[in-house]
């Protein structure tokens, strides 16, 4: 616990402990350090478990502290007495004695008396006769391994791991290559160059050097020729395990044995399967791409919560965490498979009470609150339900301020900012008026529009979450976030003039002054940002009806390509930006539901209707996966192999075209669906969400062979 609060105190980025930091050099790879024991107070307490009492104990710490610095410590436990760490740069130890102690819980109290910042790795606990025995090493690491090759295959054998690993593949092979990077993605690059053309095997910008601690090889087979109008099936075989064992079944491999087609067949039995009605058949091939790429974008290990964990990514160019990002996919594996896409929830969310509220890394959209919705649509899990709402419920009241060191209510008009936690308000990077307040530095004085509606919208999913639990007692903090920040944001955020909520200005009493306006004088929120209380569903009817003409003209916000971010006729629109002037499909996706809330089915087909077209078109022409695109670049642009935020396509194709999805907006709670007779009928039980309010759309795929008549 640092003495003096920090924003971070409650949501550690990457899912660390309060203090940890990973270093190279320490046993376990993390030490308790980001300026611990600087200020008097800071406290650090260890619980631990001896197994034996110890007649004479003795506790050996390892630290660092830089040279000339000096900390010291009060211990409370089995011993109080003072410690003193001194600087040597390097990482030190100092032993102290503990005398006897008794098998059990033993906890140790350390409190700072203040001084120099010290990295704390742990401590030892041995008799004392053995503390001279007690050493620290460096452990070598032989990240490249030894590669030999065998008949149409390899065998890679690591110093350090157990395992050994080969492969064969029923065809010759050609000399295999050693490609020397760190990465897999980037060394099969397509930046773009003069000519646009792919760059295999590394862009030319990256060098060729790479990486001499890491080794790729890649083995290809010798050309294959194929007669017109035939089929050549080849069968290969990986393996991991005993050196012995790993030979074994390499060398009984047979190409041609009928087990590997069953084995072929089981698998792809169980393998994902786009399912189309006839009108969705042409845009099958693009969604096998997005199934392919969103499932197969793993990365391994990840550490997170002093663990390791298996991670879908954006890309695997992004080897870490992204709560924003992962959201999407998680979305997108509603349709792909409804277990990961739960694990997916599960690995953002923490038990009530622990040390970081949620899962945290970039931009703080809380996507994972309407994954958890979508998982509730698609299986009316009470299980789910029960086991999801006290951690989404810690997660919405740390963004809503509600909890522990939030800073997110910084102003008396309690409008929610997440400045402290990332630069990033709602995905959107190079979006005009967050670039020009971080240029200026005003991120105290400014409060952006998407953090408070979202805090509604979610405030009011839970609330139906809690409803259904019976938990009546959790109402008064949801209506008290959704009735403070709608009235905020109506009182000083809403500019009649521009058809657009905008930032809002404070003085340095947190007061608000204004809303921010660029040097035209227009309001600087003309885009996404500045039409998201329509998504969180406390427009007027006027708003309503002003935002949706700025939404759906092309004049303002809609391209023949779909949604873009920022108005076309604002005076800071670029049509050559990241998100300033480029369709992306995440914030879409938002937009869709909520068409559905206000009864506009047609507004929401034609949102879906384009996004699948658009992805067609991109992964027609490219076979690539890509993150955003433009009217001016036919094939998309950003990563090619990118899953996450262009994961609505695979939304919006199965609830326009696969037989057996029935889709609501956010103001409908489905008590209960079931779809019978081959998709020929179906059966739900629905309920406003949020009590008696407006007609709504639904949308319903039913199969195509048949009439129907709804009631």
């Amino acid at each position: 616990q640092f003495a003096r609060p920090r924003p971070t105190d409650d949501l550690v980025t990457d899912g660390k402990w309060r203090g940890e930091e990973r270093r190279h050099d320490c046993v376990g790879g993390s030490v308790v350090a980001l300026n611990f024991g600087m200020d008097s107070g800071d406290t650090l307490v260890y619980r631990v478990l001896l197994a034996k009492p110890l007649s004479n104990a003795a506790l050996i710490w390892r630290f660092q502290i830089d040279r000339g610095e000096s900390v010291t410590f009060q211990l409370s436990g089995p011993i109080n007495r003072k410690i003193t760490f001194r600087g040597g740069d390097t990482f030190s130890t100092a032993t102290v004695p503990l005398g006897k102690l008794g098998a059990g819980n033993l906890v140790l109290r350390f409190t700072s008396q203040g001084g120099g910042a010290v990295a704390l790795n742990g401590f030892a606990i041995v008799e004392s006769a053995q503390a001279n025995d007690v050493a620290f090493m460096e452990q070598p690491w032989h990240p490249v391994p030894k590669v030999e090759s065998i008949s149409n295959g390899l065998i890679l054998k690591y110093d350090d791991v157990p395992n050994t690993y080969g492969f064969t593949i029923g065809v010759p092979l050609a000399p295999s290559r050693e490609l020397k990077w760190s990465e897999l993605d980037p060394a099969f690059g397509t930046e773009p160059g003069p000519d646009t053309r792919p760059r295999i095997f590394g862009d030319a910008r990256r060098g060729h050097a790479g990486d001499p601690d890491s080794l790729f090889v890649h083995a290809a087979s010798q050309p294959l020729m194929l007669a017109p109008h035939s089929r050549q099936v080849i069968y290969g075989l990986i393996c991991a395990g005993p050196e012995k064992e790993v030979r074994r079944r390499l060398a009984a491999f047979d190409p041609k044995g009928g087990r590997y087609e069953r084995i072929y067949l089981a698998a792809k039995r169980c393998a994902f399967k786009t399912v189309s009605s006839p009108t969705g058949q042409e845009f099958k091939f693009g969604q096998q791409l997005m199934a392919a790429v969103t499932l197969s974008n793993l990365v391994y290990p990840l550490y997170t919560q002093r663990g390791y964990i298996r991670h879908y990514s954006p890309g695997r160019i992004w080897d870490c965490l992204y709560t924003w990002d992962t959201g999407f996919i998680g979305l997108g594996l509603v349709e792909l498979d409804l277990q990961n896409a739960l694990e997916i929830l599960n690995a953002y969310l923490t038990p009530p009470g622990a040390q970081s509220a949620f899962i945290h890394h970039g931009s703080p959209v809380p996507v994972q609150i309407y994954l958890f919705w979508e998982l509730w649509n698609r299986t009316q899990s009470r299980d789910l339900l029960e086991y999801c709402y006290p951690r989404l419920r810690q997660y919405h009241a740390f963004l809503a301020g509600r909890l522990g060191s939030s800073t997110t209510r910084r102003h008396r008009d309690h409008l929610i900012c997440t400045w402290d936690y990332f630069y990033n308000s709602g995905g959107w990077d190079d979006y005009p008026p967050q670039k020009y307040i971080h240029a200026q530095n005003l991120e105290a004085a400014v409060a952006p529009v998407v953090n408070s509606a979202h805090t509604i919208r979610c405030a009011k999913i839970l609330r139906a979450a809690a409803a259904a639990l019976g938990r009546t007692g959790d109402f008064a903090a949801y209506d008290k976030d959704i009735s403070d920040l709608s009235d905020s944001l109506q009182k000083y955020s809403w500019d009649e003039s521009s058809g657009y909520f905008g930032y809002v200005m404070h003085d340095d009493r947190g007061e608000p002054t204004g809303i921010l306006r660029h040097e035209s004088g227009a309001n600087f929120d003309m885009g996404l940002d500045g039409i998201y209380p329509l998504v969180a569903g406390i427009c007027a009817p006027a708003q309503e009806r002003q935002i949706l003409e700025r939404l759906f003209s092309p004049q303002h916000l809609w391209m023949e390509i779909g949604i873009t971010t920022v108005d076309q006729s604002a005076p800071y629109y670029i049509p050559t930006g990241y998100w300033n002037g480029s369709v992306w499909l995440a914030h879409q996706w938002f937009f869709w539901k909520t068409m559905l809330d206000l009864g506009r089915g047609d507004l929401a087909v034609r949102i879906a209707r384009t996004g699948v077209a658009l992805w067609k078109k991109v992964t027609d022409s490219t076979y690539n996966c890509m993150e955003h695109f433009e009217p001016r670049e036919p094939f998309g642009s950003g990563w090619r192999q990118f899953s996450s935020l262009s994961s609505p396509a695979l939304s919006w194709f199965a609830s326009l075209y696969t037989p057996g999805r029935f889709t609501c907006g956010f103001d409908t709670w489905i008590e209960s669906c079931e779809f019978s007779g081959n998709n020929r009928g179906l059966r739900a039980k629905l309920k406003p969400a949020n009590g008696v309010g407006r007609n709504f759309s639904i949308l319903a795929c039913m199969n195509p062979d048949s009439r129907y008549r709804v009631t």
